[in-house]
């Protein structure tokens, strides 16, 4: 029995490494930024323009947002503004799906 949660646990522990690899934000290009549940939009672009983004479109809520800045470290900033995830913007509009198309 052992085993078996053992390779369960190490299963999910991989998987979620993948994730993070994958979705990781590539310097100068969008990203997606998760802030705090409730967070209104001016919090939202306020917390954009601390960390040195151009706020290029929100999600399916205000606390969801597609940011842009060339600046190195921006992801770094944006986790310092208040955002609880920041991972790369293409990647949260595949998994949004029609939320996104719904918005835009």
């Amino acid at each position: 029995m052992r085993e078996i949660a053992f390779g369960a646990v190490f299963s999910l522990v991989i998987a979620i490494g993948a994730f993070l690899i994958a979705a990781w934000p590539v310097p100068g290009r969008p990203v997606a930024a998760y802030f705090r549940a409730g967070t209104s939009a001016a919090q939202v672009a306020g917390s954009v323009a601390q960390a040195g983004g151009n706020l290029l479109q929100f999600g399916p809520t205000p606390a969801l947002v597609i940011s842009l800045s060339g600046r190195p470290g921006y992801a770094a900033q944006l986790y310092r503004s208040g955002a609880w995830l920041v991972i790369d913007g293409e990647l949260a509009r595949l998994c949004a799906g029609e939320a996104w198309q719904a918005r835009t």
